[in-house]
């Protein structure tokens, strides 16, 4: 769900989400709806994360080739709205908080939808507002273990071998068997406002690191604080400009990392910068390394040489998408096992303290950064 780590949103959606999916599925079943004999009105649902919204652009995008003319709703967290505005082909858009129910049923009600995707992968909820929309058809997945999927009309098997995207890409061959697609974004054309002028001069000259992941245990997704630094140091003698990106949440770990690392070339832009202001910088950046996260993938799309460190998160999976990726992994330890992002062995253990700085560093040369 969008609220991520929140273990109190993860109880509700268990024990009360499923039998609610359940309910709301035979009341569905039981008032099924005529196949539209055409595509006028698509709708997407995306509870996830911003990197979820970014992917999600692929099956956006590749539908709205095949119907230009259609109009097209997403529904998405409070989380991840900010993720919207750089997604193509939307029409209409709202978000809402994940208890606000009553309100995200009426809003997709009043969008009066041909075809509802939902792309929430475990989570029940979305298949409650799927299944209370309104929609003539839905499509969500079958995830195994989540008890989410009786009461769409086409069930897609959500499959823990390949890449999200594709996983997202196959909601859309319910309409079309041969849809095929990448994730594409509508970057700004011109500065945001709150783009740094001295940034926006010389972002070709700058590479931005992305230290804090997000969701449960995301202790055990962070590279260790002394390797950042001398990754940092070792940009800053190739003659990059260093810059700690990250929101307003994490703009004092930030500092705190700064105080303790005081010869560390890098400043802090955490906070300072909307996602939109990323983008644009990102799009005419050096390179970015970042943990795996909604920035790593922004970075990718944007088209930036981008380096993504996973731990825990499967790079399969959720690895970064662009043309100049590198997705690492560490060399020891229990990695690369989350799925859905919640699989976590009893006994967790670090292991990004196995991925040395000299990986990252080959890595960015070969994207040609270093």
């Amino acid at each position: 769900m969008s609220e991520r780590g929140n273990c109190w949103h993860r109880w509700l959606d268990y024990w009360a989400g499923i039998p609610l999916a359940y309910t709301t599925a035979a009341i569905r079943l039981a008032h099924r709806q005529t196949t539209p004999s055409s595509l006028h009105r698509l709708g997407f649902l995306c509870l996830g994360a911003i990197g979820d919204v970014l992917l999600l652009s692929a099956l956006i995008t590749a539908l709205r080739e095949r119907l230009p003319l259609a109009h097209f709703s997403l529904l998405t967290s409070r989380a991840n709205a900010s993720a919207v505005r750089l997604v193509p082909g939307i029409d209409a858009y709202a978000s809402f908080g994940v208890r606000e129910i009553p309100a995200m049923i009426s809003w997709l009600r009043s969008q009066h939808l041909d075809v509802l995707l939902d792309s929430t992968q475990w989570a029940r909820l979305g298949a409650i507002l799927s299944h209370m929309s309104g929609a003539s058809v839905t499509v969500g997945f079958a995830t195994k273990g989540q008890h989410r999927a009786l009461g769409y009309t086409h069930m897609v098997a959500h499959r823990n071998d390949r890449h999200e995207v594709d996983n997202f890409l196959a909601l859309g061959r319910v309409l079309y068997a041969d849809l095929t697609g990448t994730p594409h974004l509508e970057l700004p054309t011109s500065p945001p406002q709150d783009t740094p002028v001295e940034l926006d001069k010389k972002s070709q000259h700058c590479v931005f690191l992305h230290m804090w992941p997000a969701g449960i245990h995301a202790d055990l997704k962070e590279w260790p604080a002394p390797y950042w630094a001398a990754l940092a140091c070792k940009l800053a003698q190739h003659g990059y400009a260093v810059y700690l990106t990250g929101g307003a949440t994490d703009a004092g770990r930030n500092a705190a990392f700064l105080r303790t690392f005081p010869d560390c070339p890098a400043r802090s832009l955490a906070g300072r910068v909307s996602l939109q202001g990323m983008a644009w910088l990102f799009a005419r950046a050096a390179g970015v390394v970042s943990v795996n996260t909604g920035t790593m993938h922004l970075a990718a799309l944007a088209g930036a040489p981008t380096v993504g460190l996973h731990g825990p998160t499967n790079p399969l999976r959720w690895g970064p998408v662009g043309p100049h990726v590198r997705a690492l992994l560490p060399h020891t330890g229990a990695y690369a096992y989350l799925n859905l992002g919640f699989e976590y062995p009893r006994q967790r253990s670090y292991c990004l303290d196995s991925l040395p700085v000299e990986d990252v560093c080959a890595a960015l040369h070969d994207l040609n950064v270093l």
